[in-house]
């Protein structure tokens, strides 16, 4: 904490180097102010690449709870189409808040058995990142293959992901789930 405090001293004296060199004044402010910063200063929300790289990084780990508490308590998913009548273990459609990701969650582990999953791209502009890749599931029910490209979008509130749409295809899981 003491090195970002440092960085965040030095950067905070330099902004006010640079305003003083612009107006013609001496910087001398900045060793008085850079002394009582805090580490409330320093705090900071995650940019949304950021978030959506935690969110993967969990995934890939295979840390359920840590992909959970990706999710923003008001969070919005939709599992490629929107559906509030899904049923049961149905993988597709819409799911609420956090209770909605952690059954998100375990209806992938139910009808999944990752093979490979990539991640090839990853941008965030403001509260909204997108990616994509590839993946390669067994369909536990059949364990027939699924391969599909697939791509993410995802808008950030307060460091969660408040929504969450995720597309892939579909019509190669139906052809991959049918026994």
């Amino acid at each position: 904490m003491k090195a970002r405090l440092s960085l965040t001293a030095l950067v905070f004296a330099l902004t006010l180097s640079t305003q003083a060199a612009a107006e013609g004044t001496k910087p001398a402010a900045a060793t008085t102010k850079s002394k009582t910063m805090t580490a409330a200063a320093t705090t900071t929300t995650k940019s949304s690449a950021e978030v959506l790289k935690s969110f993967f990084d969990a995934f890939g780990k295979g840390d359920a709870d840590g992909v959970i508490n990706t999710f923003h308590p008001d969070a919005a998913i939709t599992a490629v189409r929107k559906a509030s009548d899904r049923k049961g273990e149905q993988l597709h459609g819409s799911y609420t808040g956090k209770a909605g990701a952690k059954e998100f969650v375990t209806n992938m582990g139910k009808a999944f058995d990752t093979k490979a999953f990539s991640v090839e791209h990853l941008i965030g502009e403001g509260d909204v990142a997108y990616a994509s890749g590839s993946f390669v599931h067994n369909i536990r029910s059949t364990g027939k293959p699924y391969a599909s490209d697939w791509a993410l979008k995802i808008i950030v509130k307060e460091g969660k992901i408040l929504e969450y749409h995720f597309y892939e295809d579909s019509a190669g899981f139906i052809d991959a789930s049918k026994k």
